[in-house]
């Protein structure tokens, strides 16, 4: 049977999504299959209305949609830079300007407690404090494998390949360490850490759910993911007293600005212990 030829289309996604982790390309892929399917055309014939009309369209919230809009005018910006379209019909469409909201997205350290305490299941317990320990994205948590991972005396170290395709290497702490090593059950390097019932590695929504549920039994009304525990990774770590270039190191924030913008979203405690949990 002849195997179905692949599009150039396809080709162009395949090289512009290669060497990313399968939970980023799968969210990338997800987001450009959205767009495909709006403007209904080749990406050769898309013009910049078209961008414009299906960004228009996009309803939920605001960072979704600037997240879809970023994966769509990369993708061109390949396609242009390789020479498949003449140029970047996307570069002029910037994202709606909000008003600044992330003290609205920071959660207290009573409330990430609450939510890992008040879950049961071991391996979902591990997801929550990986995210927040670690101030993981979604997709560097689903991607984590144990031959990123190398032990140390106390805890250990995770090489973390994040966003922007650079690498860096983020602490884990001894009590996390064990955690993983308890809720293991596949012994090979390549072997997820964060894993679902049956073994295998959890991906991008089921990460979300997991973060959703926890909220929920916290009690929390807001719509709480996965990025409000690396929000609250940053900003708890502030508070009590954690410098802010080992924050920016271990988020892999470029730009310390970044990192400062969670001083003091809410008051520290100042107990002397960066992070509970």
């Amino acid at each position: 049977m002849e195997k179905c030829p692949i599009s150039p289309d396809e080709r162009l996604v395949k090289s512009w999504l290669r060497g990313r982790s399968k939970c980023t390309e799968a969210a990338y892929r997800s987001d450009l299959s959205g767009f495909a399917s709006a403007v209904g055309k080749p990406l050769a014939d898309v013009t910049l209305e078209d961008v414009q009309d299906w960004y228009g369209s996009l309803a939920g919230a605001e960072a979704s949609k600037r997240r879809k809009l970023a994966a769509v005018k990369s993708c061109l910006r390949f396609a242009a830079e390789n020479r498949f379209i003449e140029h970047n019909v996307a570069s002029p469409v910037r994202p709606a300007k909000v008003q600044e909201d992330l003290h609205e997205r920071i959660l207290s350290e009573a409330e990430v407690l609450g939510m890992i305490e008040g879950e049961d299941d071991a391996r979902r317990k591990a997801v929550l404090r990986t995210l927040y320990l670690m101030g993981l994205r979604n997709a560097e948590a689903c991607g984590l494998t144990w031959r990123d991972l190398t032990r140390k005396k106390q805890g250990g170290t995770a090489s973390i390949f994040g966003k922007g395709g650079k690498t860096r290497h983020v602490s884990v702490p001894a009590s996390l360490w064990r955690q993983w090593e308890e809720t293991r059950v596949d012994k090979r390097a390549d072997a997820p850490v964060l894993i679902g019932v049956d073994g295998r590695a959890l991906n991008h929504e089921a990460i979300s759910r997991i973060v959703k549920r926890a909220a929920k039994r916290a009690g929390i009304a807001a719509p709480v993911t996965p990025h409000w525990l690396r929000h609250a990774c940053a900003s708890h770590a502030l508070d009590n007293g954690a410098p802010p270039h080992v924050v920016q190191a271990m988020l892999g924030h470029s730009s310390l600005a970044t990192t400062t913008r969670y001083a003091h979203v809410r008051d520290g405690e100042g107990t002397g212990d960066w992070l509970k949990g």
